[in-house]
């Protein structure tokens, strides 16, 4: 396993290479800093012609760390970029974001998240013939990699057990979430029970038990301050802006 904790793009596209949904993983690239406090979501209301509008912003939080790991660096870059014209509306987030990774986005797994995995050792690049006829390179797992995918698809299913010990064992359900580290932002379903785990976090803390920092970089989620409505919000909103960009990835095709 990686020495410090996967990102939840690294971690989603461990989990799906050679092929991988880039529109997925830049929005868990902004919401994986969202959990941190590196980002913060806001929703005004604007008046509608037949009913108001939400309106997503996406800011940069005052007391961002300044020195951040290069994925969630080149994240915030974007947002600030987009901040300037229009306050951070999700729409000039994703033209701000196709910039800086290219029309059809890929650019954000070619320049950061792929090199991260392969720096950690958990992928390579690999030569191939696209259709079987243009030469192209291509990310594929190492065997590092696969056993790193079969921990996180483990872990990820153990999570899912999570609501049911967060009553009567809160110890446990925080436990498996630190196992997943920032690959818990990929079971949606656990996304209402953030408040309960956040207290099961600190019970935790309270008995004395070292729970492994086991997320990007060292920066830990602080599940209690996610404002699940901005959080889900911001989710939705993404996939709307980003919905006419091209999708989808097959692992690079011009090297990282």
């Amino acid at each position: 396993m990686a020495e410090t904790g996967l990102s939840a793009p690294e971690a989603f596209v461990l989990s799906s290479l050679p092929h991988y949904d880039i529109r997925q993983t830049l929005k868990l690239g902004f919401m994986g800093l969202l959990a941190q406090g590196i980002l913060r979501s806001e929703e005004e209301t604007r008046p509608g012609v037949l009913r108001a509008r939400r309106i997503v912003h996406l800011r940069v939080a005052p007391d961002a760390p300044a020195v951040l790991p290069p994925i969630a660096a080149s994240l915030v870059t974007v947002v600030r970029a987009a901040a300037q014209p229009r306050d951070g509306l999700i729409g000039d987030i994703v033209k701000q974001a196709m910039r800086e990774y290219g029309r059809t986005l890929t650019g954000f797994v070619q320049k950061h998240v792929g090199p991260a995995l392969v720096e950690r050792g958990l992928a390579e690049m690999r030569r191939r013939r696209f259709l079987g006829v243009f030469p192209s390179v291509a990310l594929y797992r190492t065997s590092a990699g696969d056993a790193e995918k079969t921990r996180l698809e483990n872990a990820l299913h153990e999570a899912r057990a999570i609501p049911q010990y967060l009553d009567r064992d809160p110890a446990q359900a925080a436990a498996l979430a630190a196992a997943a580290g920032s690959a818990i932002l990929m079971v949606e379903e656990l996304r209402p029970h953030y408040q309960q785990l956040a207290e099961a976090f600190r019970l935790r803390a309270g008995d004395g038990f070292d729970i492994p920092a086991n997320f990007d970089g060292g920066l830990s989620f602080d599940f209690g301050t996610i404002d699940l409505g901005s959080f889900d919000s911001f989710g939705a909103g993404f996939d709307g802006a980003a919905g006419g960009s091209d999708g989808g990835g097959d692992g690079g095709s011009g090297g990282c």
